[in-house]
This record gives C-alpha cells, structure tokens and sequence, in this order.
C-alpha cells in the first residue's frame, strides 16, 4: 500500500492552480501565490492565497468572470479553498509600501 504525504496531496493541488492559471490567464499576466501556503506553513484546511496581476490599467467585471470564477471552480472540485484576488498592475503599484504588498513581494511565489 502507497501513502501520500500532506506534502504529496499540496504539490498536486498547487500543480492543479498552476496549470488551471496558465491555461486562463493572458500571457503578460502574474500569477502569485502568498500566505501561509507560499510560506509552507499552513494547516491542513488552509486557503490558497492567489494574486492576479493583470497588465491593464483597471479591473472589470468581465475580469473577475475570466479569472477569479475558474480558479474557484477549480478548488470546488479538488475539494479545496481558493481565494483568488484579482488586480491590475496600475492598481497594485499604487499598494506599494502596504503590509500586504510587502508580504506578497517577500513571501510570494510566482506561479505563472
């Protein structure tokens, strides 16, 4: 009998948002996961934190429609939560200096 490791079960989900955000996203977009999962420490029921940089200089309804909802979809059938934030990049500039633009800069691992 094979057991799968938790660290097993998180590459593939990770594997899973990866290939999901390159297969939506426009090619010139960033795709970064942060939080406790970017840090490797986060428990068992832990979210996936994801940021979505799109190079525009303003975010649209029809954005969150293309990029947020498939990312959901995705985590509702690996049974896991996703929780997509979507920005563009005029947008995340103006963050700079914020807690949570230093933490994603700091912490965050480029998906795609």
């Amino acid at each position: 009998m094979t057991t799968v490791t938790r660290e097993h079960l998180e590459d593939e989900v990770l594997k899973s948002i990866q290939k999901k955000a390159e297969s939506i996203m426009p090619k010139d977009a960033k795709v970064i996961l942060f939080g406790s999962r970017a840090r490797r420490d986060a428990k068992a029921d832990s979210d996936w934190d994801i940021l979505v940089l799109l190079n525009k200089d303003k975010i649209d309804e029809q954005d969150h429609d293309n990029y947020t909802y498939p990312l959901w979809e995705l985590g509702w059938q690996i049974n896991q939560m996703i929780h997509p934030i979507v920005y563009s990049m005029k947008d995340w500039q103006s963050k700079k200096g914020s807690p949570f633009y230093n933490n994603v800069e700091e912490e965050g691992v480029m998906l795609c």
